[in-house]
Formats: C-alpha cells, structure tokens, sequence
C-alpha cells in the first residue's frame, strides 16, 4: 500500500511514535500503521499533537511526526507547525485528505469551504510554514515525493507536509527504493567545496591573529545537530563562552571556560562589556537575532570584529561566504585548526551577581526560586520551560549537564506542556543522544497551564515519568484585570485525570522551607508517575531581566 512506504521512511529515521487524532478521512492510514512497529499516540487536540512532535523532534534529534485530518485537524495543528518552522524543529505533518475524485469535482463535503469548494485551499494555507510538500495523488511518483519531502525536513530542519488522499491510501507502490539511504546532508558540489574551504582560511586566520577571543553559542546549533562538535571545539578552543537567551545549556555550564548568558544590556554586570568591548574577536556559532535573545536589540557586536557561521553561509569581518553549512563547517575548522596557533585568553573576571534585596525573606521570591531549581536539576535530566517569566527567571540558574526546552522565538504560550509529553515519548523510545535517562521536567505557570491541560491525562494514560512545578500567584494585587484567569484546584488535577493517589502526588509550597522539603521527597529524586508542586510566588514579583526588558521593549515601541 502506498503509505507503508512511508512508514517505512519514518521508522529508518528512527522515529518510533507518531501523534495526532483519528478522523474519518485517516482511519485507513492508521490501519496500515499497525503493520508497522509504529506507535500510535493519540492526542487531545491537533494544536497538542503538534507541539508533542516538534518536543519530540527536540529530544530524538529527528523529525516528529503527526496524522490529522485535513481542514479541521490540519488547521488546529498549525499554530503548533509555525512554531517549529519559527525556531527549525523538523516535523512531518501527514494530513489525509478528500479522494481525488472529490477534489475534481468540487463535491460540498464535512470539512470543506462554501459551495463549489476547492478541497485543496488548506495546502495553500499552511505554505508560509513549510518548507516542502507533496501531494500523493500519482502513484508512479509517490515514493520519490515522500523522499524529497522528507529530504528537506531533514537538511532545512523545518516542517513538511505529505498530503495522502483518501482514494489514494490503497494503491500499490514498489518498495524497492527503501533499500536506498536517503541524503542526511546537502550534497557536495565544487563550488560549496570551494567557498567553504575561504571560509575556513579566513576564520583560522581571525582566530590566529586574536588576543581576546570570545565564542557565543546560540540556538541554531542545536537545530542543525552540531551541539557535539561545539562542545568538542569549545574544549579545544578553550576560550571563554556565551551563550544568548536561546543557547542556554547547549554548553555545560560547570565548564570553567563558561561566563554566563550574554543578552544585550540585560546581562549581568561585566558580561556585555567582555563581549562587545575587552574582546578582539567574537565567534558566534548558530546565531538566531530575534527580539529577546538580544536583550530587545541591545547586543551589539563590532561587525568589524565578528565571525557568524549560520545556517548556509559564514561572515567573517563583512566578508561573506555563501553555500557554506554550520555543521560541515564547524566540524571542517575543528579538525583544520593548529593547536600551536591558537591564542591562549587570560581567564575573564566577571563579578558575581549582586545579592538581591530580598534575600532574606522566608518566602519564594523570583530571585531565590530559579537558582534553586537549577540545583534541583542533575546531569542528563530533560527540562522543558513555558514562556514568559519561566524563560527569564531561568537565565540566572546555573545549569547542570541537561537538555533545556525552550519556544522563546515563537513563543506560543502553553507549548511546554505537550511538548514536555512528547519529549518524554522519545526519551523513552531513544534517549538523548545515547546517554543515561535522566528525569522529565515541566515548569509551567496557572495560565499556560490552561491553555494545553488535556496533554497531562495523555502522560497519565502512557505511563510517563514527569515532574511539573507550576507557578500560581498567591496574591490579588491592584492591577488591570485582564491578566486574571479562572481558579483551579490543582490539587485534583492528577485524579480528574485517573490517577487513584493523585492528591498525594500534589504538593503545595508557599515558603523556602516547604520548597526545600518538598525538592529533597524520594519521589523528586526518582519519580514515579507525575508529581505536581505548586509554586506559589507574589503576583507582582518578577525576574529582575523581565522587568528590564518590558521597559526597553515599551520604550522601543515608542
């Protein structure tokens, strides 16, 4: 049948479950499935069976995957799909559609628009966030369609879609080309050869010639699969590491050559000046400029003295170097660099962060809150962080050997909670780069929290291991109301949800005592099943770099 094929493509890219929701015009495809050594995973909604697949993708380090209906299901995904092409997670979106013969004839079906309608709008729609399609209504060509398609997730690290009509799911196609590899990279050709071997010349000479040499380490390294050969370099290399809002935890933060987070005005004292100002020579691997990770437009590096190696192109002081590819290139100067040549940069002395002004207090305030959940975290521990005061708060906890999840680009308040599900799916099917499994983490807040909620009774019914601290406010402060939500008691979530000792696994804290008992229960060091802990924080306390950057953002507004 013609989508066994494409099952076949997905398994060999290791991909061993696949979310959506059932629907009239999939059952047949999800019949073939069970032929397969797939797994099914159903979802609550499709906008959660997305972020589940892009938090998949994250973790696994291949594609997610997801099956839905089109128009009603393809449409409700789509939210989730803009947010993997926005920060490049690899996400292949089948969407079964009406039969051909319905198409041609403009038949008025459920899931279509008005009279006479064109069955296929919806794939003109969903074109901005994607980087590739197929339509498989012609046999002949569907297996060499699907492997185009997929070739282009895998070396754009971005969403496709494979359109798969009804009447097609039946039809017979030849297997063979299976036994062929796909393409796990961009093919060579003279002139890439060619400009990335200047690139190289001229980056080694940079680096050479460099007294005071920095390297910042951002998203896009994660994306294009080169965190591994970063760290190797950054061994090597030895000089002092950045990373931006988005590059958190790429590098092990118990690394001595490691500084901090560099964000613009937005860092702590000494760190903008020992990038922009002490250094003679910036290397920025994977750069993603966007609002926040550069502290609202306030990192500023002299172009002058600037190396950025990107997705498909490298500038060195102006000068750019076109077809040249992150990966290949990083891995190309690791092993072309000459160890006798390189500077040696005296160590950097930053000041340690000024002791906040609440210190003291018995309650959990942002300041002591973020530090001390970083000294929760252990290595290989996977931790995902919903948007908002959760991705600034954590910029000032020093981080352990994890995996850190973050949509800080996109940005789609309630992501984490699904994405968190689906991570702990592939951790579960694959590990994380082979290493030991460490514990899924979830910290989210009351309203992201509502936005996404169903996805928890998911991780309830397949048996998954995660940890969810939730932030709610324990104070009604005079302020505009339309920040308020309706009040849950989270202390029956877990047993709405069919867990017979659900309130047993929900724990409440209010001050650092409680906080500190409750991080030191055996069921934090080792859980079993999810545990719930209520955070409770003044409504108006905040992270010193949200303050700060809500008053630049409002000032660069105008």
């Amino acid at each position: 049948p013609l989508f066994a094929y494409g099952y076949g493509r997905i398994r060999q890219l290791g991909v061993k479950s696949v979310m959506g929701l059932p629907g009239d015009m999939n059952l047949e495809l999800l019949h073939y499935m069970k032929d397969t050594d797939l797994r099914w995973v159903g979802n609550s909604n499709e906008l959660n069976a997305a972020y589940a697949a892009d938090g998949y993708s994250r973790i696994s380090g291949g594609p997610g995957v997801l099956l839905t209906t089109m128009a009603v299901g393809e449409l409700s995904a789509m939210n989730g799909i803009a947010g993997s092409y926005a920060e490049n997670v690899k996400i292949i979106h089948v969407v079964a559609a009406t039969g051909k013969m319905a198409q041609e004839s403009k038949v008025v079906m459920h899931h279509t628009l008005g009279s006479s309608p064109n069955h296929r709008i919806f794939e003109k729609m969903s074109a901005p966030v994607r980087v590739a399609h197929c339509y498989l209504d012609d046999e002949k060509i569907a297996a060499q369609e699907i492997d185009r398609a997929i070739h282009e997730c895998h070396i754009q690290s971005r969403p496709v879609y494979i359109y798969v009509p009804v009447d097609m799911v039946h039809k017979s196609i030849s297997s063979a080309t299976l036994e062929q590899p796909l393409l796990s990279s961009r093919p060579e050709s003279p002139e890439s050869t060619k400009f990335q071997d200047s690139a190289l010349d001229a980056v080694s000479s940079a680096i050479y010639e460099s007294k005071n040499p920095v390297l910042l380490v951002d998203s896009h390294v994660i994306q294009f699969g080169a965190k591994d050969i970063v760290r190797e370099l950054a061994d090597n290399l030895q000089f002092p590491v950045f990373c931006p809002f988005m590059g958190k935890s790429i590098i092990d933060e118990k690394k001595t050559y490691f500084y901090g987070t560099y964000n613009g005005k937005f860092s702590y004292p000494g760190i903008q000046k020992a990038v922009e100002e002490d250094s003679d020579l910036v290397i920025h691997l994977g750069p993603l400029p966007t609002d926040m990770n550069t502290g609202g437009y306030t990192a500023r590096v002299d172009p002058k003295k600037l190396v950025s190696v990107e997705e498909t192109k490298v500038i060195v002081k102006g000068d750019v170097f076109e077809i040249v590819y992150l990966k290949s290139f990083i891995t190309s100067l690791l092993s072309s660099l000459n160890a006798t040549k390189l500077p040696k940069p005296h160590p950097l002395t930053i000041s340690p962060p000024p002791e906040p002004e609440d210190a003291t207090s018995t309650e959990i305030t942002q300041s002591y809150l973020w530090p001390r959940l970083g000294t929760f975290l252990r290595d290989d521990d996977v931790l995902f962080a919903d948007g908002g005061t959760t991705h600034f708060g954590l910029q000032d906890a020093t981080l352990p050997d994890i995996t850190y999840v973050m949509q800080n680009h996109w940005a789609s308040i309630g992501y984490a909670t699904p994405a968190s599900f689906g991570g702990a799916l592939a951790l579960q099917d694959i590990g994380v780069g082979g290493k030991g499994r460490g514990r899924v983490v979830l910290i989210t807040g009351e309203g992201a929290l509502q936005l996404s909620v169903q996805e928890v009774g998911s991780m309830v019914r397949e048996g998954l291991d995660v940890i969810m601290f939730l932030l709610l406010d324990f104070t009604q402060a005079d302020r505009v109301g339309y920040h308020d939500i309706a009040t849950w008691d989270h202390r029956h979530m877990l047993s709405f949800f069919g867990v017979p000792d659900g309130e047993k696994r929900t724990h409440q804290v209010r001050t650092k005592e409680e906080l500190e008992t409750v991080l030191g229960l055996p069921e934090m060091i080792t859980p079993k099943g999810n545990q719930v802990i209520e955070i409770y924080v003044d409504k108006m306390d905040f992270p010193w770099r949200l303050k700060a950057f809500g008053k630049a953002y409002r000032d660069m507004k105008g």
